[in-house]
């Protein structure tokens, strides 16, 4: 491998979590000694050290060292050694042959060979039928668990469930009913209680921040909105979960489950189920910005100075639950940063029913702003 493509294959690796300069010294300390007594004392850039670098590993001549045999007793000796090589190699070849004569090693050898199977994937069974035969109970289903290891909680990856759960037992008691309902395979409704953003740490080294749906149920599950929203593959033959951004991957846990966790925002036993499978959008939340389809732009025209008011203190448990929802909208492009002199206090109101946070929801005070503002009746 040339120098040059070292280094493009170093830096592909490295990312943005490597500096130039530590990536310089990186690639330095794998070159030879030839070329490196001559590239490190230049001071131009990464990529022209690494084509001069090219350049000598090609007009470096190769030598190969040939070790003359000049001592006739270094021979000798080694002839005897060979000799003895080969008296060895018969024994064992013969030793060989007496054991393949014997009835008792062909009895045994025949029942090792009857018992080595090899799996087929093109085969009738699947690679764990396959493998455990009749421990696999009909109905149950293979699924993946990974950990969040911020908070020790397990969460089932199913791609057939159309949103993500938090178990409500999770809350800490911090919920309350809602009209939203989701729907199990068989029909049954399972009662809902809010939305709660967590920021799952799965060891992909970015974090994962996502509303999850609170629900009684009794897992977490992560589903095919979190894994389309941050492109993560399910691998259960190698029991991984891999990130399609950055090739990284987790070892979970693969376990039979009784149940059917394919979770749905449509009632199947509806006869509407079709049609508005046809629609997802319009059962799911809205949780995340989407495309807009129009053009249409909505302007608030004002008179007078700009109203601004002082921030106001806000509880530590409070502070906290805003942050978090301004970073979550701030992610996902529902907001942007912005310098206008305009500025209201924020309050946490205490909402029932569904919400963006369990128990809060984000309100500014607009009593004055709307006094500045022209009304178009």
């Amino acid at each position: 491998m040339l120098p040059s493509q070292l280094l493009r294959k170093m830096r592909a690796l490295a990312g943005t979590d490597v500096s130039e300069k530590a990536l310089r010294t990186l690639w330095l300390d794998k070159m030879p000694d030839s070329v490196k007594c001559i590239v490190i004392v230049s001071e131009e850039h990464l990529d022209k050290i690494a084509a001069m670098a090219d350049k000598i590993v090609e007009m470096a001549p190769r030598t190969v060292d040939i070790a003359a045999v000049q001592d006739s007793a270094g021979v000798d000796q080694l002839m005897a050694k060979i000799a003895t090589l080969e008296g060895q190699i018969a024994s064992l070849k013969l030793q060989r042959k007496f054991r393949s004569s014997s009835p008792h090693h062909h009895q045994r050898s025949r029942s090792r060979s009857k018992s080595r199977r090899h799996y087929n994937p093109q085969g009738r069974y699947c690679f764990y039928h396959f493998r455990f035969g009749k421990k696999c109970l009909p109905g149950r289903k293979f699924r993946l668990f990974v950990k969040d290891r911020e908070t020790g909680c397990q969460f089932l990856v199913d791609s057939g469930a159309d949103v993500s759960i938090l178990p409500w037992t999770k809350t800490k008691g911090e919920c309350q009913d809602s009209k939203y309902k989701l729907y199990a395979a068989n029909g049954t409704e399972i009662p809902t209680f809010g939305l709660k953003i967590l920021t799952l740490d799965l060891g992909l080294r970015r974090p994962f921040q996502w509303p999850f749906i609170i629900a009684k149920v009794e897992r977490g599950i992560i589903g095919a909105d979190f894994l389309q929203k941050f492109q993560l593959l399910i691998d259960l033959h190698n029991r991984k979960l891999i990130d399609g951004v950055t090739n990284l991957s987790i070892k979970g846990e693969v376990a039979t489950i009784q149940e059917n966790n394919d979770l749905s925002t449509v009632n199947r036993a509806s006869k509407y189920f079709n049609l508005l499978k046809l629609y997802p959008d319009l059962t799911k939340p809205n949780l995340v910005n989407r495309v807009v389809k129009h053009e249409v732009k909505h302007h608030i025209l004002t008179t007078g100075q700009p109203v601004y008011s002082k921030a106001r203190q806000l509880a530590p448990d409070k502070l906290k639950l805003a942050k978090q929802e301004f970073q979550f909208m701030l992610d996902n492009d529902i907001i942007r940063p912005s310098k206008s002199q305009w500025a209201s206090p924020l309050h946490l109101v205490n909402k029932k029913g569904w919400h963006i946070k369990t128990m809060w929801r984000l309100q500014a005070t607009q009593r004055t702003d709307n006094t500045r503002s022209i009304s178009n009746s």
